[in-house]
């Protein structure tokens, strides 16, 4: 069911659970509260709780146990709920997970970039969706273009017109995750940068300064998400083409 594009982890218990949201990028957390008779159930409350900027999907059995279990965590916000054998048929399932890790962070800056989305091939325009979407999914360019369907230099040349660049979409993307992660409840920035792929935290913070003008500190304390995306923009429309985008397909 999914494919290519997306990769799943899985945790055996708690603990296991909890070391991996700390230590790597995540874009959704799948969960079943009833898993060993529900022996876990307050942990994974616990761990919504901790993480309420993470997208979440229950998937679960029809059973009174397990019920029980999804009316207490739609009282942490949980909406999105799959039952086994009942409503998991695999592409609606699919249309469910690239849906959900769609936060309101991505929305303002999809809105911002609409004119020139609009411009683009529908291939291209859905490949900076699923971008913003799921940063986690895209480490460079090569994986942007393959979302799109074509090679790098192909991609270059379709976004010519629009004057972005793909690095610099990819570098906008990790920011908007690093908002998130920094908005969060446990914000320490040496963990926040490695989970992102920075090699340290100076790098992260540099690269917040360049692109809105702010430290890190002042974003956690102060910027709300409609500043974070507009300063984003401005910076993403303003930003000249690096020597990777200048170069020749021949050089790429």
């Amino acid at each position: 069911m999914l494919g290519e594009h997306h990769s799943l982890d899985a945790a055996t218990d708690s603990a296991e659970l909890f070391r991996m949201l700390r230590s790597a990028e995540v874009d959704l957390l799948i969960v079943d509260p009833a898993m060993r008779d529900g022996g876990f159930a307050d942990d994974i409350e616990d761990i919504i709780a901790r993480n309420r900027a993470m997208p979440v999907v229950v998937y679960t059995t029809l059973a009174p146990t397990a019920m029980r279990l999804v009316v207490r965590l739609g009282r942490l916000g949980v909406q999105h709920v799959v039952l086994n054998r009942f409503d998991d048929e695999p592409r609606r399932f699919l249309d469910l997970i690239e849906r959900v890790p769609a936060q309101p962070l991505a929305e303002l800056m999809l809105q911002a970039l609409a004119e020139p989305l609009r411009s683009l091939p529908i291939v291209v325009a859905r490949a900076i969706e699923q971008l913003f979407r799921s940063s986690a999914r895209v480490r460079g360019t090569q994986e942007l273009a393959k979302m799109a369907g074509m090679v790098p230099r192909t991609l270059y040349r379709q976004l010519a017109p629009t004057g972005l660049q793909p690095r610099h979409l990819i570098i906008c993307a990790r920011l908007m995750r690093a908002y998130v992660l920094l908005r969060g409840p446990e914000p320490r920035l040496k963990e926040i940068a490695l989970k992102l792929g920075y090699a340290d935290p100076s790098g992260m913070s540099e690269q917040l300064r360049e692109w809105t003008g702010v430290a890190p500190k002042e974003i956690r304390r102060a910027m709300d998400a409609e500043q974070f995306v507009r300063l984003l923009a401005d910076h993403l429309r303003r930003a000249q083409p690096d020597d990777e985008e200048l170069a020749t397909p021949a050089q790429r």
